[in-house]
């Protein structure tokens, strides 16, 4: 029980050092000499519980989003009402503000995701998806749709997917993220009532 104790704290060691790694660096960018440095451990340490860099960067990118959800399905639970896409979006700023560590390491993984690593990630990700699409869903419940819930909730993944895009050919080094961070935050509010309303007014 000892020995898988402090295998299990090594784990949490590594990746806790690696997550301050790809917060700040990204994928490409990121240094296992860095991770080692930071965490205080060798890199023969790293390579006896994880196979390579793709496997740690995965590991951290599972943590950042199971911890995102988390923190979002604690909050539903404090709720009378079903939550709203614009106070998803407000729940996620403040999981950020609480949580700094994992902001960098949460945009980057959408914005700069690893091309030969993009199906992983999208794989980890699948639960927090669904806990979107279920938000998406409910709030939809309660308005008037000229097409269906189902084409409703394909278009609002098409767009999401689109404005994702947008911000990730806008920022093609990691110079640059948190600029390309805020505005993509301070963007969504207008976004969603792009989404939900249009942007021409009626005839």
């Amino acid at each position: 029980m000892e020995r898988k104790e402090q295998t299990k704290r090594m784990k949490e060691k590594i990746i806790e050092s690696a997550i301050y790694e790809f917060n700040e660096h990204g994928y490409e960018e990121a240094s296992l000499n860095h991770v080692c440095k930071i965490g205080n451990i060798s890199k023969g340490i790293i390579y006896h519980y994880f196979k390579d860099k793709d496997e740690l960067y995965l590991s951290c990118v599972k943590v950042c989003y199971d911890t995102l959800l988390q923190y979002y399905t604690d909050y539903v639970n404090t709720l009378k009402n079903d939550m709203d896409i614009k106070g998803l979006m407000e729940v996620r700023m403040q999981f950020f503000k609480e949580h700094p560590k994992l902001r960098g390491l949460f945009f980057h993984s959408i914005l700069h995701t690893p091309n030969h690593l993009l199906e992983k990630v999208n794989e980890v990700k699948k639960d927090l998806n669904a806990f979107n699409a279920k938000v998406y869903w409910e709030y939809l419940k309660h308005l008037e749709l000229r097409v269906s819930k189902e084409d409703a909730l394909m278009y609002l993944d098409v767009c999401q997917s689109a404005y994702n895009e947008y911000f990730r050919k806008h920022s093609s080094n990691c110079d640059d993220l948190e600029n390309i961070i805020e505005q993509h935050e301070s963007m969504i509010p207008q976004w969603i009532d792009f989404m939900l309303y249009g942007i021409a007014k009626e005839r």
